[in-house]
Protein backbone atom coordinates (compact mmCIF):
# COMPACT_ATOMS: atom_id res chain seq x y z
CA UNK A 1 0.00 0.00 0.00
CA UNK A 2 1.32 3.84 -1.02
CA UNK A 3 2.09 5.51 1.84
CA UNK A 4 0.96 9.07 1.81
CA UNK A 5 1.82 12.08 4.30
CA UNK A 6 -1.09 14.27 4.47
CA UNK A 7 -0.99 17.69 5.18
CA UNK A 8 -3.12 21.00 5.67
CA UNK A 9 -1.74 22.15 2.05
CA UNK A 10 -2.32 18.14 0.11
CA UNK A 11 -5.33 16.78 2.09
CA UNK A 12 -7.95 18.70 -0.04
CA UNK A 13 -6.72 17.05 -3.35
CA UNK A 14 -7.25 13.82 -1.85
CA UNK A 15 -11.10 14.37 -0.77
CA UNK A 16 -13.16 12.12 -3.63
CA UNK A 17 -16.14 14.96 -5.16
CA UNK A 18 -14.36 17.98 -3.16
CA UNK A 19 -14.60 20.00 -6.40
CA UNK A 20 -18.14 19.01 -7.45
CA UNK A 21 -20.47 21.18 -8.58
CA UNK A 22 -23.97 21.44 -7.95
CA UNK A 23 -26.99 23.29 -9.32
CA UNK A 24 -28.75 26.15 -7.62
CA UNK A 25 -32.68 26.97 -8.46
CA UNK A 26 -31.61 29.94 -10.30
CA UNK A 27 -30.18 27.38 -12.74
CA UNK A 28 -26.45 28.37 -11.80
CA UNK A 29 -24.08 26.21 -10.87
CA UNK A 30 -21.93 26.44 -7.51
CA UNK A 31 -18.98 24.11 -5.52
CA UNK A 32 -20.81 22.06 -3.51
CA UNK A 33 -19.80 23.09 0.19
CA UNK A 34 -20.49 19.89 3.09
CA UNK A 35 -21.08 21.25 6.42
CA UNK A 36 -22.22 17.27 8.04
CA UNK A 37 -19.70 15.39 8.52
CA UNK A 38 -20.39 14.09 11.77
CA UNK A 39 -22.81 12.18 9.60
CA UNK A 40 -20.67 11.47 6.25
CA UNK A 41 -17.44 11.97 6.26
CA UNK A 42 -16.45 12.51 2.07
CA UNK A 43 -14.27 10.09 1.11
CA UNK A 44 -10.11 10.21 0.92
CA UNK A 45 -9.32 8.44 -2.95
CA UNK A 46 -6.93 5.83 -1.60
CA UNK A 47 -9.64 4.50 0.68
CA UNK A 48 -12.28 4.70 -2.62
CA UNK A 49 -9.04 3.02 -4.72
CA UNK A 50 -9.09 -0.11 -1.91
CA UNK A 51 -12.71 -0.15 -1.41
CA UNK A 52 -12.58 -0.84 -5.28
CA UNK A 53 -9.54 -3.30 -5.08
CA UNK A 54 -11.69 -4.99 -2.48
CA UNK A 55 -14.99 -5.33 -3.98
CA UNK A 56 -14.44 -8.22 -6.02
CA UNK A 57 -13.82 -10.60 -2.57
CA UNK A 58 -16.40 -8.77 -0.68
CA UNK A 59 -18.87 -11.15 1.26
CA UNK A 60 -19.67 -11.47 4.83
CA UNK A 61 -17.99 -11.58 7.75
CA UNK A 62 -17.93 -13.61 10.59
CA UNK A 63 -20.64 -15.92 9.16
CA UNK A 64 -19.41 -18.52 6.84
CA UNK A 65 -16.53 -20.94 5.92
CA UNK A 66 -16.36 -20.32 2.14
CA UNK A 67 -13.13 -18.60 0.50
CA UNK A 68 -14.85 -14.76 0.33
CA UNK A 69 -15.88 -15.15 3.44
CA UNK A 70 -12.61 -15.95 4.68
CA UNK A 71 -10.76 -13.07 3.02
CA UNK A 72 -13.26 -10.51 3.98
CA UNK A 73 -13.20 -11.73 7.69
CA UNK A 74 -9.39 -11.66 7.98
CA UNK A 75 -8.80 -7.71 6.63
CA UNK A 76 -11.86 -6.67 8.80
CA UNK A 77 -9.94 -7.92 11.36
CA UNK A 78 -6.60 -6.29 10.24
CA UNK A 79 -8.31 -3.39 10.13
CA UNK A 80 -9.41 -3.23 14.09
CA UNK A 81 -5.81 -4.58 14.90
CA UNK A 82 -4.71 -1.53 12.72
CA UNK A 83 -6.80 1.00 14.86
CA UNK A 84 -5.29 -0.83 17.47
CA UNK A 85 -2.42 -0.12 16.99
CA UNK A 86 -2.67 3.54 15.57
CA UNK A 87 -3.95 4.37 19.21
CA UNK A 88 -1.57 2.24 20.69
CA UNK A 89 -3.95 -0.29 22.51
CA UNK A 90 -4.48 -3.48 23.30
CA UNK A 91 -7.61 -5.48 21.62
CA UNK A 92 -7.32 -7.69 25.11
CA UNK A 93 -8.13 -4.64 27.09
CA UNK A 94 -9.90 -2.43 24.37
CA UNK A 95 -12.53 -2.93 21.94
CA UNK A 96 -12.48 -1.51 18.80
CA UNK A 97 -16.16 -0.85 16.92
CA UNK A 98 -17.15 0.37 13.43
CA UNK A 99 -19.74 2.19 12.28
CA UNK A 100 -21.21 3.59 9.55
CA UNK A 101 -21.01 7.17 10.26
CA UNK A 102 -20.81 9.62 13.52
CA UNK A 103 -24.17 9.22 14.51
CA UNK A 104 -24.23 4.99 14.30
CA UNK A 105 -20.89 5.41 16.11
CA UNK A 106 -22.33 7.35 18.72
CA UNK A 107 -25.39 5.40 18.88
CA UNK A 108 -23.32 2.20 19.05
CA UNK A 109 -20.96 3.63 22.23
CA UNK A 110 -24.64 5.17 23.60
CA UNK A 111 -26.51 1.99 24.33
CA UNK A 112 -23.35 0.17 25.45
CA UNK A 113 -22.28 3.04 28.35
CA UNK A 114 -24.27 1.67 31.65
CA UNK A 115 -26.05 4.75 33.13
CA UNK A 116 -28.37 4.79 35.61
CA UNK A 117 -31.62 5.61 35.21
CA UNK A 118 -31.68 8.97 36.42
CA UNK A 119 -28.66 10.04 35.11
CA UNK A 120 -28.78 13.31 33.12
CA UNK A 121 -26.53 14.17 30.04
CA UNK A 122 -25.98 18.29 29.03
CA UNK A 123 -25.16 18.89 25.82
CA UNK A 124 -24.95 22.23 23.78
CA UNK A 125 -26.93 23.84 20.63
CA UNK A 126 -22.77 23.57 19.26
CA UNK A 127 -22.69 19.98 19.30
CA UNK A 128 -24.29 17.86 15.81
CA UNK A 129 -28.11 16.81 16.76
CA UNK A 130 -27.01 13.11 16.30
CA UNK A 131 -25.82 13.68 19.95
CA UNK A 132 -29.13 14.01 21.44
CA UNK A 133 -30.50 10.86 19.40
CA UNK A 134 -30.01 7.59 21.46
Amino acid sequence: MKEIEYTIANIAEEVVGLNKCVPLLDGTETRYIYFDNAASTPTLKPVLDSLNAFMEWYSNIHRGTGFKSLISTYFFEQAREIVADFFNISLDDHLVIFGKNGTEAINKLAHRVPLPEDCIILVTQMEHHSNDLP
